[in-house]
């Protein structure tokens, strides 16, 4: 870029420098749903509440591993890979499925989206939850946590 702004002429320098009415408009709509919600605050303390609920059920599950005990396990299972102080990551938990290199995750992941879970997976052996504020409810932290745990039933 030249250290001297040089602008073009005419429509062409309009739309170059301008976002398009349309995509403004729409995003307009979007401003005023987080206005509603009360702004950031109110919604990073959501946030950090449901990420800390969906980390307490999937603790409770038969299948969780704790970190420390990853390398000497076995069986079937996962662990998070998250740090779970709030401060230290943002609103998604990462969960490495055991043992690793395995199908593990590949089966669970397919479960989960049978189920109406949606999570990002990361190949080889992790999947992403993460439970947005402005629409996700304990409920659905609930049906996750309650998902994952069917998905390694049937795979018993």
């Amino acid at each position: 870029m030249p250290p001297k702004f040089s602008p073009i002429e005419g429509a062409q320098g309009f739309q170059q420098s301008n976002p398009s009415p349309l995509i403004v408009a729409s995003l307009y709509g979007s401003l005023q749903v987080f206005k509603k919600a009360g702004m950031m605050g109110p919604l990073r303390e959501r946030s950090i509440e449901l990420t800390r609920i969906l980390e307490t059920l999937l603790k409770q599950s038969q299948y969780f591993v704790p970190v420390d005990e990853v390398s000497k396990n076995t069986r079937r299972g996962f662990t998070i890979i998250t740090p779970s102080e709030a401060s230290q990551r943002g609103a998604q938990l990462s969960l490495l499925f055991l043992p690793t290199g395995s199908e593990v995750m590949r089966t669970v992941f397919g479960y989960l989206m049978k189920n109406g879970v949606v999570g990002d997976e990361r190949e080889p052996d992790v999947i992403r939850l993460a439970p947005a504020p402005l629409y996700n409810t304990l409920k659905d932290c609930e049906q996750a946590a309650a998902v994952i745990e069917k998905a390694f039933n049937v795979m018993v």
